[in-house]
C-alpha cells in the first residue's frame, strides 16, 4: 500500500494509543510508530515536530516496556529520519543519557541502539556538550554488566560516537581500547559477535583520531583481527575485513608490511567458490 494511504491513520491511531491509561495500548501505539519510520520515512521528516514530544513523552513513561519501545522508535527516527532528525540532537541526547542508567536493563541496552543510529551521523558540535560524561557512562555500562546483549549495544555506541567526534575522541582513546583489548581475544564461539564488535570500535576509533593517536594501538588490533580470520566464523571474518579496510586507510603505508600475509589470504577468499552464483543459474534454468 503506498505510504500516502498509511501514514496519516496510521500516525494519528499511534497518537491516540499513546494517551491511553493503559500501559500496552501506549506500548503498542510507540512501538507501531517506530515501525512506521521506515516504511512511510519521507512523510514522517515532514512531520517530526508533531511527532517528536509524543516520542519523547514516552520516553519518560513510568512504565518500562513503553520507554524500551520509546527507545527502539527513537532509534528508527534517527535511522531513517536523516539528517531531520539532527536537529533536536538537543533534546535527543540528554533523554538517551538518561535512559542509559534505566532500571531496566532491555531499555539500556537499546538507548545504545539509539546512540548508535543517531551519533553515525552527527557533527563534533552535536555531541561536544555530552561527549565526556557519555564516554564516560558507556563504558562504564561496559564494565559493569555481564549481559552479552547490552555490551555489544554499548560498544556499537562507542564506534559511533568516535565517528561522531572524530579528533575530539582522542583523549578517550587510551581507556577505551583497554577495554575493546580485553573483548577482542575472547575466543568462545557464543561471543564471536562482541568480539567482532570489539574489532569494529577500534577500526572506527582509527578513523576518528587519525594516524598519530592510533598507532599504539595498531599493531594489537592487526594481531587480534588476523587471529579472528582463524575461526570458523563467516561474521568475525567480515569484521575483520572491515577492520583492515579502515586501518589501511588510516595508516597507509605502515599498513603495508601485513600485505605479504594479507593478501595470499585475501585472494584464496575473492576465488572461493561456494557454489552460490551456480545455484542461481540451475534454478533459472528450470523455471
Amino acid at each position: 500500500i503506498p505510504k500516502r494511504y498509511v501514514f496519516r491513520p496510521v500516525v494519528e491511531r499511534c497518537v491516540a494509543r499513546l494517551s491511553s491509561p493503559h500501559p500496552n495500548q501506549r506500548k503498542a501505539g510507540i512501538a507501531c510508530l517506530g515501525v512506521a519510520a521506515e516504511g512511510c520515512a519521507e512523510p514522517l521528516r515532514e512531520h517530526l515536530a508533531e511527532v517528536m514530544p509524543q516520542v519523547f513523552a514516552a520516553a519518560g513513561d513510568a512504565d518500562a516496556q513503553v520507554r524500551e519501545c520509546a527507545c527502539f522508535a527513537l532509534g528508527q527516527i534517527s535511522e531513517h529520519c536523516q539528517p531531520e532528525i539532527l536537529a533536536y540532537s538537543s533534546q535527543i541526547l540528554p533523554i538517551v543519557f538518561a535512559l542509559l542508567d534505566d532500571a531496566t536493563i532491555t531499555v539500556q541496552a537499546t538507548s545504545c541502539y539509539v546512540l548508535e543510529m543517531f551519533c553515525e551521523r552527527l557533527e563534533p558540535e552535536g555531541v561536544r556538550p555530552l561527549l565526556d560524561p557519555l564516554v564516560r557512562k558507556l563504558a562504564s555500562m561496559l564494565e559493569a554488566t555481564t549481559k552479552r546483549s547490552v555490551q555489544e549495544m554499548a560498544v556499537a555506541a562507542l564506534a559511533a560516537t568516535a565517528v561522531a567526534a572524530e579528533e575530539e575522541f582522542a583523549p578517550y582513546i587510551q581507556g577505551v581500547a583497554a577495554l575493546m583489548a580485553k573483548l577482542m581475544v575472547l575466543n568462545e564461539e557464543k561471543v564471536y559477535t562482541l568480539r567482532g564488535r570489539a574489532l569494529e570500535c577500534m577500526g572506527h576509533m582509527a578513523i576518528a583520531v587519525g594516524k598519530e593517536n592510533f598507532r599504539p594501538y595498531f599493531a594489537q588490533t592487526m594481531q587480534c583481527a588476523c587471529e579472528g580470520l582463524t575461526f570458523d566464523s563467516t561474521d568475525l571474518h567480515e569484521f575483520a575485513y572491515a577492520v583492515f579496510a579502515n586501518l589501511a586507510k588510516v595508516m597507509k603505508e605502515e599498513f603495508s608490511p601485513v600485505l605479504a600475509e594479507l593478501v595470499p589470504h585475501l585472494t584464496k577468499v575473492i576465488g572461493a567458490d561456494e557454489g552460490g552464483l551456480e545455484a542461481q543459474d540451475d534454478e533459472t534454468r528450470v523455471s
